[in-house]
């Protein structure tokens, strides 16, 4: 009975240490949210693959093991990721009321003008967070007078003591995409974040109580399987082995000429 305990013993740990290798932390993201993810997991040491999310078609998930949720937690919130998706003009174009009024069909395109101005600045390296506003006049062809002139303000989160990109460029980049906006009428303000502090055993995964580097976290778990998988194949080949061996010792304490 030993070898069939011990098959069974294997079998069953089999499909739990397969199942309790990775847990989700972030799910139902585009590709970019999720190559970011995972990104700014591995930099701050935190091993973690992408793979598509089985609760929503055609989206991604982010895993890490099991015992880096914690850190993997605690860095997409110092990251603020994910980031929420502001509408662009194309989002804004076109909603709101059956027939929206100049008034309001003005300040969904502004709208929508300031959520892509955001995106663009979120998807620089080093940049966290980004917030614009514009105040931008309607247009008024046929009145005589000039429309005043509008403004902006943005507020860039970066990581780290310098920031990614000067308050210039931020100016330039803002006033080039509004139309009668200049430079000067743009107002920068920028906001450094701590740079994320990683443990001195952050480079250290466990499995069960063995504790290997990060980068051969993977391969140990691997191989892992691998063993059990090979010791589950051993034990069923000894059972085989032990049933015809017993079987054997049967026949051949038969009395002869006894069926």
């Amino acid at each position: 009975m030993a070898p069939r305990a011990a098959l069974r013993s294997v079998l069953v740990a089999l499909p739990l240490l397969a199942a309790g290798c990775t847990v989700p932390v972030a799910g139902a993201l585009d590709d970019g949210e999720a190559n970011q993810i995972v990104v700014d997991l591995v930099r701050a040491s935190v091993d973690a693959v992408k793979e598509a999310d089985p609760t929503a078609e055609g989206r991604w998930r982010v895993a890490v093991a099991r015992d880096d949720v914690p850190r993997a937690l605690a860095t997409l919130r110092d990251e603020e990721l994910p980031r929420p998706s502001p509408p662009g003009v194309l989002d804004a174009v076109g909603k709101g009321a059956l027939v929206p009024s100049e008034a309001a069909e003005h300040a969904q395109i502004v709208a929508g003008m300031a959520g892509d101005l955001q995106r663009t600045l979120e998807q620089i390296d080093g940049v966290l967070r980004a917030r614009v506003h514009l105040s931008v006049p309607e247009a008024r062809p046929f009145r005589d007078e000039a429309p005043p002139r509008g403004s902006a303000s943005v507020l860039l989160a970066h990581r780290g003591s310098s920031p990614p990109l000067s308050a210039d460029a931020v100016q330039r980049l803002v006033a080039g995409a509004v139309t009668g906006l200049l430079a000067s009428d743009v107002t920068v303000v920028m906001v450094a974040r701590p740079a994320p502090v990683v443990s001195p055993g952050g480079n250290l995964g466990h499995v069960g109580p063995i504790a290997v580097a990060r980068t051969s976290l993977r391969g140990l778990q691997a191989a892992l399987l691998g063993l059990v998988a090979l010791v589950a194949g051993l034990a069923a080949a000894t059972l085989v082995l032990y049933s015809r061996l017993s079987r054997a010792r049967a026949e051949l304490a038969r009395p002869a000429g006894k069926p």
